[in-house]
């Protein structure tokens, strides 16, 4: 009995300690299963998806899961704001322009600046899943054709 009183205090001791920590911050946890993470069309590229994690991409900072088929590839490009990239799944061949290509698997982590030009290539036989966090808007921005 004492130790069942004991443990109900601890409980409701840290209940409290959580409610002060989110009075002070004014932040609650999130907790998402993959399961229940919703995942949309990406309108930036046909069969793409995406997952907002936070914030807005059509409007400002955010950060997302993105997925692209396997065997696709998007054409040279670069985008306003620097992007952080982490590979989750899959195999993404990232050829910044000027640099040899790097073949991304899964924990690999990337440096985008804005402005800087690259292509992307997920490997065939697997999606790619990656993590992207960018402090502007998110938008796509091709290579002008050659002539």
């Amino acid at each position: 009995m004492r130790r069942s009183a004991g443990l109900t205090l601890l409980v409701s001791f840290g209940v409290l300690i959580g409610l002060s920590a989110y009075a002070q911050t004014g932040k609650a946890a999130v907790v998402w299963p993959a399961g229940e993470i919703k995942w949309i069309e990406n309108p930036a590229m046909k069969g793409a998806k995406l997952a907002v994690l936070w914030g807005d991409p059509k409007t400002g900072s955010y950060g997302a899961l993105k997925t692209f088929a396997a065997g696709s590839k998007l054409a040279l490009h670069s985008h306003s704001s620097d992007q952080k990239v982490i590979a989750v799944s899959g195999v993404i061949t990232l050829t910044m322009e000027g640099s040899p290509a790097r073949k991304l698997t899964a924990g690999s982590y990337v440096f985008i600046p804005g402005g800087a030009m690259h292509t992307a290539e997920c490997a065939p036989g697997a999606e790619c899943v990656y993590f992207e966090e960018q402090q502007g808007p998110s938008d796509i921005k091709f290579a002008e054709p050659t002539k």
